[in-house]
């Protein structure tokens, strides 16, 4: 008998003999079994594993290396990366461009710290550029805890902007994004995150045995990290006890205030301030300078020319604003140190200025300045260091030094330096969190 089969039935059997050959067999799925659902409707976008660890981690990020690597500049990049300044909770990774697999999070990292190590090294107005920017603000969007109409509008707008079709599941998956967030939240509800930490502290824990009964070693491994963990609770909860009672300064009593200075130094006069930094050009004139502006800014105030400031200088502000993205209360921890764990680190800060509610500065001096009268005023000597939002080529500019009031600083931010540039000039991260692409694009 001679069996005829058009080209659909031959496609069929031929599929049919492949998965055969491979194991696989036709069954049908168990979620068909739950009645009056629909498991097509129940899927739903994971960004681990589709955004951070696929669109970006395992097409775009390797697609920006092999360019890199045609152009002889990877060690560039790898070098731009390495002189990123330091952050909260934003890991610091080593020659990035050499990571050929890792986890979810480490792609993440990459992806908020890609660009201004990236875009002095790419020609102007660089497609790669603003594929990378994009991919920033999309990341931004899907992580949102909080989903709101203005939200899912702006993410309409991102996607729309992308509108680049690659022929993968998991960039066919992202475009259907907008619709999952307006018909199920968040995707906090639907990430495969949660327990994803764990993982990476198992992998750790397991490079660190010799590959012969790892389970045993990991649970000695892990004992041991327990304890040393209990023991470090133990000892910063002391330690959080000892700068309340002797060095953290609180504002006066009984007053609402956002912020808090602490890790304080043995107070000093203003002309010994100005005498000891005198190999500092940011301090000169350190003394009349603060005098006019304590007169400009407080002119209740009257100070003698012989009467005494008193500097208590500071190396942490403790900054609590509201979040944008959940409305709770966030904390920004900074530092204006010259040597925080072994290297010199002076973050920067977001202040209300006159005309602009976003100003940006770095941190060069924190104080607490105590008046004859009793009175006491926080003060920040700071650099006002020209920041660039816009992603494109940039050259130096001048930058100067200038006394803000620690009550009008509302966040904490991440100014990178750019590259090849005067260190005057400096790239606006925001992308480092949610709240602070927010604030800056103005997103309620």
């Amino acid at each position: 008998m001679t069996l005829t089969l058009c080209g659909a039935n031959v496609y069929r059997v031929c599929l049919a003999l492949s998965r055969a050959q491979i194991g696989q067999r036709v069954t049908k799925h168990f979620l068909w079994e739950f009645k009056n659902s629909d498991a097509y409707g129940a899927a739903s976008l994971d960004k681990l594993h589709v955004f951070d660890g696929g669109v970006w981690g395992r097409h775009l990020w390797k697609v920006i290396v092999a360019v890199l690597q045609k152009m002889n500049r990877a060690s560039e990049f790898n070098e731009n990366f390495d002189n990123l300044p330091r952050w909260r909770d934003l890991a610091h990774l080593s020659a990035p461009t050499t990571i050929d697999y890792s986890e979810s999070e480490t792609f993440l990292t990459i992806l908020k710290c890609a660009l201004p190590c990236l875009v002095q090294l790419m020609p102007n107005k660089s497609c790669l550029v603003r594929v990378v920017r994009i991919m920033q603000k999309i990341n931004i969007m899907l992580g949102l805890e909080v989903a709101t109409k203005t939200d899912w509008t702006y993410w309409t707008e991102i996607n729309d902007e992308f509108g680049k079709d690659f022929r993968f599941l998991k960039q066919h998956m992202l475009s259907h994004a907008s619709a999952d967030i307006r018909a199920k939240g968040a995707t906090r509800n639907t990430t495969t995150r949660v327990g994803e930490g764990f993982q990476q502290e198992v992998s750790a824990m397991y490079k660190k045995t010799n590959g012969k009964r790892a389970e045993h070693q990991i649970s000695v491994i892990d004992e041991k990290e327990e304890t040393l963990a209990y023991l470090d609770v133990k000892v910063d909860a002391w330690q959080r006890m000892k700068d309340d009672e002797d060095e953290l300064l609180a504002a006066a009593p009984m007053t609402m205030v956002h912020w808090r200075l602490g890790t304080a130094s043995r107070p000093r006069s203003s002309h010994s301030v100005e005498q000891l930094e005198g190999g500092n050009s940011e301090f000169r004139n350190f003394d009349m300078r603060l005098r006019e502006y304590i007169a400009r800014q407080h002119p209740g105030i009257y100070l003698r020319r012989e009467d005494d400031i008193e500097i208590v200088q500071c190396k942490t502000l403790y900054v609590d604003f509201q979040s944008r993205v959940n409305w709770k209360q966030g904390r920004d921890i900074l530092r204006c140190n010259p040597m925080f764990h072994e290297r010199p680190r002076y973050d920067s800060v977001m202040y209300a200025a006159e005309g602009d509610e976003s100003a940006m500065a770095r941190l060069d001096f924190l104080c607490r300045c105590r008046l004859p009268d009793g009175q006491t005023i926080d003060l920040a000597l700071t650099r006002t260091d020209c920041p660039i939002r816009e992603w494109q080529p940039a050259r130096p500019g001048q930058c100067k030094t200038a006394f803000i009031a620690v009550e009008h600083i509302t966040r904490g931010c991440l100014l990178a330096p750019i590259p090849g540039a005067a260190r005057e000039i400096f790239y606006v991260m925001d992308c480092v969190d949610a709240d602070m692409f927010l604030r800056l694009h103005n997103v309620e």
